[in-house]
C-alpha cells in the first residue's frame, strides 16, 4: 500500500521540488533510434543515483482533504519524501530553513485510504531544533543534526511529529 506523507505549518510553506538534481534533455541524445522525429521529446536524467532523491512540497489535493483532523494547523500540504537518507536530510534542511524560530511544523503519515482514521497517539515524537532533542531521551549533535536526522529517522504509519525551532 502506498503511504502518505503530510506537513502542517502554521504559515504558507513554499511549494516545490527541493534537492532534487534533474537535468531535462532530448530523447535524440540518449537514444539513436529516436534522432528524427518531429516532436523532440524531453527525458529526465539524473548524473548520479542520488541526485534523483529530494522532497516536494505540494498544495493538498482536495480528495485528501479529510486529513486535516491530524493536525492543529492551519496550512496542510502534502510531502512526497522517500525513506532514503539523502530525502530526509532535505527534508529536516527544509525545515531549519522554513521554520521561524518560536514557530512548530507538524508531520504526518498514513496509508492511503486511512486519512479519515485517527492517529496513533503511542507514535507521537518530537524534535526541538533549538535544544537538538529527537524525541525525550536522543541529543543530537550541534554540527551534524541534519546529518543525523537522515540516518535517524523514518516515517511510521499513523504517527504524529511535531518540530520545533
Amino acid at each position: 500500500m502506498t503511504v502518505h506523507h503530510y506537513i502542517g505549518s502554521p504559515y504558507e510553506l513554499p511549494t516545490g521540488s527541493f534537492g532534487i538534481k534533474e537535468k531535462l534533455v532530448p530523447l535524440s541524445e540518449i537514444s539513436p533510434f529516436n534522432r528524427n522525429q518531429k516532436k523532440e521529446k524531453l527525458i529526465t536524467i539524473y548524473k548520479k543515483e542520488e541526485d534523483a532523491y529530494g522532497i516536494s512540497i505540494n498544495r493538498l489535493n482536495d480528495g485528501y482533504s479529510n486529513i486535516k483532523h491530524a493536525f492543529t494547523l492551519p496550512y496542510i500540504y502534502e510531502l512526497s519524501c522517500d525513506a532514503h537518507p539523502k530525502s530526509i536530510r532535505q527534508l529536516f534542511t527544509y525545515i531549519e530553513e522554513h521554520l521561524i524560530e518560536g514557530c512548530h511544523i507538524e508531520l504526518y503519515s498514513c496509508l492511503d485510504g486511512d486519512e479519515a482514521e485517527e492517529k496513533d497517539s503511542s507514535l507521537d515524537t518530537s524534535i526541538n531544533l533549538k535544544t537538538l532533542y529527537f524525541g525525550k531521551h536522543y541529543q543530537l549533535d550541534k554540527k551534524k543534526y541534519i546529518h543525523e536526522l537522515g540516518e535517524m529517522f523514518t516515517f511510521e504509519d499513523k504517527q504524529f511529529v511535531v518540530v520545533v525551532k
